[in-house]
């Protein structure tokens, strides 16, 4: 392969990465679900993707194809950790991470978008409590522990938030799918 050919592949690859980098740590993150191990499994992912980007098809997405690969890394990362019960690969789970593969980028784009409103309806005191607990290394047990609260209790508060979040980022949808007329 000639040094231009080189040049502007690897410039495909980086513009590909940095475009879904966000969104394939998200799923990465939803895969481990412990900030240094998503990092960790994330820069394996992007390592793995750079050395097989020849195999990347366009035509199929490279969002879809990172996924792929990650779950692989993923599956890799598990059995490395055999001894360590941490991560569950479930027929469930592993169909929710398949249907979020499939999200087209406009799609994920409008999603984002009305969870953004949506999280800015929410009252004070829950944007703190997410922000603490997705924002932070500690996570739940940190926020936990600084607001004198129970692990438990703090899960129970951010399953009400997410189930808030969930139904109006889902309504916000519905109005975003009817014809102008009708809204």
């Amino acid at each position: 392969m000639q040094r231009e050919d080189v040049q502007s592949r690897k410039a495909e690859f980086v513009k590909h990465l940095q475009q879904h980098r966000a969104r394939l740590f998200g799923y990465v993150h939803s895969l481990v679900h412990d900030w240094n191990h998503a990092d960790d499994l994330y820069q394996q992912t992007a390592l793995v993707l750079w050395m097989k980007f020849d195999e990347f098809d366009p035509e199929r997405g490279f969002f879809p194809w990172a996924c792929g690969v990650a779950r692989l890394e993923f599956a890799n990362f598990v059995r490395s950790r055999r001894r360590q019960p941490l991560y569950f690969a479930d027929p469930l789970s592993l169909l929710l991470m398949e249907s979020m593969e499939e999200i087209t980028d406009e799609e994920f784009e409008g999603r984002r978008e009305a969870l953004g409103v949506c999280t800015e309806k929410l009252a004070e005191a829950d944007r703190q409590l997410l922000a603490e607990c997705y924002q932070d290394t500690a996570g739940v047990h940190g926020a936990a522990r600084r607001r004198g609260r129970s692990t438990h209790s703090v899960y129970n508060s951010l399953r009400r938030i997410r189930r808030a979040l969930y139904e109006c980022v889902a309504r916000s949808l519905r109005r975003e799918s009817r014809p102008e007329w009708i809204r």
